[in-house]
């Protein structure tokens, strides 16, 4: 089986580095390695060939509100770089939260910074390891407060794994006995256990952040072609001219589509002719702008209106565009299937346009800016959207 990787998270002070060092081995200690290009001098990994997964460390999160967040936006951080990076030897496949007898009562309080610093990995399986906790009274007493915590919330009551005890190293106790370590080979199975669904989780979580990745980058298209097109055909002239839009919304499409990496073919080519094609003859803006000079409470001026039709049409093609290249990247639909491609594009650009415009051009002050515009044309499509 692939070697798995340990993403181990918990308070600073709880005893991370020594319960690692007792499960990796005091020889493997000396030779930790940087995990990942970015990564922080917190950020290392420990490797022992006679241990079926790696351990990562992490920085340690404090209790307090600007600590827990430094902490956590760390791991967050860093966990978003891997992925994006393209980096899958350090992908976390199983999680330790790290908690002691000491540091239990923050943890219903510090439980969203927790599980914030790991949300990158929302299908892998945590393991809560509680140190320090030396009786079986002080174990029981941790675990109920662990529990509670994470039952508080039903979208972290199905994250929890497991909850291992353990003594990471030798303690002398008041009266001379020894408490030997404790729990480490039960951790070690626990966590053996549940590598495999914790290798396909990480490879499932990685995949729905970089679909999110491309969904945020084709939006950011969207809205800088969109501004572009509401300055381009924002003149005061009786219709806008759509053909003025062409270079705007071939940029537009063409930036979506290698967003997306869809492989450039014939078919391809001519897929992505027919969107532009489509966002010029499908709507014209003699027909809308005629439509809204009779709906009433409509009081703006031709370059308002042109910019706000404008503004219209280069938003609907783009998230129609984003849409389509999404559904063919998850091989939910075929680039050869052109006359889904078309009727999805046409419907974006003729069955609400009208709809459309006219919300975002009611609101609007008489001496509307492109930002004013831009901010309409978005709010009219997430009304629709939510309708």
């Amino acid at each position: 089986m692939e070697k798995g990787n340990v993403l181990v998270v918990g308070f600073a002070g709880v005893g991370k580095s020594t319960l690692i060092k007792t499960v990796i081995g005091e020889e493997a200690m000396g030779k930790a390695t940087a995990c990942g290009k970015k990564a922080g001098a917190d950020f290392k990994i420990y490797d022992n060939k006679s241990i079926p997964f790696r351990l990562i460390d992490t920085t340690g999160i404090e209790p307090g509100t600007f600590k827990e967040k430094k902490g956590a936006n760390a791991v967050k951080k860093w966990s978003g770089d891997i992925i994006k990076s393209g980096d899958k030897e350090n992908q976390a496949s199983v999680i330790w939260f790290c908690v002691d007898k000491y540091t239990a009562k923050y943890f219903p309080s510090t439980i969203d910074a927790f599980i914030d610093a790991v949300s990158v990995w929302k299908n892998v399986p945590i393991v809560v390891v509680i140190t320090q906790a030396y009786t079986e009274e002080e174990s029981a007493k941790v675990k109920e407060i662990v529990e509670k915590a994470f039952m508080s919330k039903k979208k972290y009551a199905t994250r929890l794994s497991d909850i291992v005890y353990v003594i990471a190293k030798p303690r002398s106790e008041e009266d001379g006995t020894l408490l030997p370590p404790m729990g480490i080979t039960e951790l070690i199975e626990a966590t053996n256990n549940l590598m495999p669904v914790g290798l396909q989780a990480a490879e499932k979580d990685v995949a729905r952040y970089n679909l999110s990745r491309k969904r945020a980058m084709s939006h950011a298209v969207v809205s800088v072609a969109t501004l572009t097109g509401i300055t381009v055909g924002g003149v005061a002239a009786p219709v806008v001219d759509l053909m003025l839009l062409k270079p705007t919304e071939s940029l537009e499409v063409e930036s979506i589509f290698k967003i997306w990496g869809i492989k450039k073919t014939k078919k391809s080519k001519e897929v992505l002719k027919m969107m532009i094609d489509l966002g010029t003859v499908s709507i014209t803006g003699k027909t809308l702008a005629s439509a809204l000079k009779v709906i009433p409470g409509i009081n703006l001026g031709a370059a308002a209106v042109n910019a706000a039709i404008s503004g219209t049409i280069i938003f609907a093609l783009g998230e129609a565009s984003a849409f389509v290249f999404e559904q063919i990247y998850t091989g939910k639909q075929t680039i050869n299937d052109i006359e889904w491609v078309q009727k999805v594009v046409s419907d974006s650009l003729t069955s609400t346009a009208l709809d459309k415009v006219t919300s975002s051009v009611k609101g609007l002050s008489k001496n509307a800016d492109k930002t004013e515009i831009l901010n309409a044309v978005v709010s009219s499509f997430a009304k629709k959207q939510l309708a």
